[in-house]
């Protein structure tokens, strides 16, 4: 187990423990004599799980954003991400931003750089060779690195062929079989734009730094209403499932912007778009 995913999983298990994890694509129950329709926005101060789950954990967060409305997510871009975290729920759920993300798109190359804000602040810069209509990965390099220590600090290096995913860092290799298209996880954003998921669901294994997620099912769930800034927006939701990963969303507008990805403690929220 990774590093990251182990701090995930134990956040994860204490908001379980105490109650207080949002649900992510579980059904919930209506107000009695009412049923909770698909754009319904269910604000019932007693209840602290919010109808539709895709919003579920940023509720707090929603009233101060605003959606970017210029750019596109097709060809050469830089998407800029607020971490929005989730740290538990009550009415609303409680957020803070933690950190950012810069997505840029160039070619058949993705480049990313991940801050999480903390003392001292973990830096990850990943670059990515995207081939194919489906952005498969070719080969990629990850750094990781903590600000101001020097020893917490490594690189890897990763190929697929095809059918083997072979990841190398200065101490060991490791090699893993794919059933599926090997994605990126950014390098999803692009697909998502294009439209193309909305007809078809897409089956993949996802590249994730350089953890493999295998057997992904990303599909179109229909539009949703959500609050915003200075009133409510309705945007295109899809839903990941797969191995290895919590249920994440993801809301489109009607130009193919990625306005917010929603995974329970970690979120996403575009700032801006270039």
């Amino acid at each position: 187990m990774d590093r990251r995913h182990f701090l995930q999983t134990t956040a994860v298990t204490a908001l379980a423990a105490q109650g207080y994890l949002p649900l992510l694509g579980a059904k919930r129950k209506a107000k009695p004599g009412k049923r909770a329709g698909r754009n319904a926005i269910y604000s019932d101060p007693k209840n602290i799980y919010t109808e539709p789950a895709a919003m579920e954990p940023i509720t707090g967060y929603l009233p101060q954003f605003n959606l970017v409305a210029n750019g596109t997510m097709s060809g050469t871009f830089v998407a800029k991400y607020s971490l929005i975290a989730c740290n538990g729920s009550a009415a609303k759920s409680i957020n803070s931003v933690r950190g950012s993300l810069d997505v840029s798109f160039s070619g058949s190359i993705c480049r990313t750089t991940e801050i999480r804000q903390a003392s001292p602040q973990n830096i990850v810069t990943t670059e990515l060779t995207c081939d194919g209509r489906f952005n498969t990965a070719s080969s990629w390099r990850l750094d990781s690195s903590v600000e101001g220590i020097e020893d917490i600090h490594f690189i890897e290096k990763g190929t697929w062929d095809g059918k083997t995913m072979v990841v190398k860092s200065k101490s060991w290799i490791q090699k893993r079989q794919t059933s599926h298209p090997l994605i990126g996880r950014w390098a999803l954003l692009p697909l998502l734009s294009s439209g193309m998921v909305k007809s078809k669901p897409l089956t993949f294994d996802m590249l994730d730094d350089s953890t493999l997620r295998s057997d992904q099912i990303l599909r179109y769930t229909g539009p949703i209403v959500i609050p915003v800034a200075g009133g409510t927006a309705k945007l295109d939701c899809y839903a990941q499932i797969g191995w290895g990963i919590v249920p994440t969303h993801y809301l489109v507008d009607a130009e193919g912007r990625v306005q917010l990805i929603t995974m329970s403690t970690v979120n996403w929220a575009l700032s801006n778009l270039e």
